[in-house]
């Protein structure tokens, strides 16, 4: 009975050691809350950047009209 006892008394700090090598890797992984989190933070990043893009893309593009709408109007005269 006594070796019994010792044995489960050993397999339980081994046990207790595996439980805390577990819960120390799962404290640097990544849950689904995480990871929509970072999918959602990725997606406004990426349509805000599109949308400066687009503003910068008009008001370039509208500069270019304006020029050219002056040359020809000076050139036409």
């Amino acid at each position: 009975m006594e070796a019994r006892i010792a044995a489960l008394e050993a397999a339980n700090l081994e046990t207790r050691d595996r439980l805390v090598r577990i819960e120390t890797r799962l404290d640097s992984v990544a849950t689904k809350a995480d990871l929509h989190e970072l999918g959602a933070s990725l997606n406004k990043s990426i349509v805000d950047q599109t949308w400066k893009m687009i503003g910068w893309m008009t008001t370039i593009c509208t500069g270019l009209v304006a020029i050219t709408a002056g040359i020809v109007k000076l050139l036409s005269h």
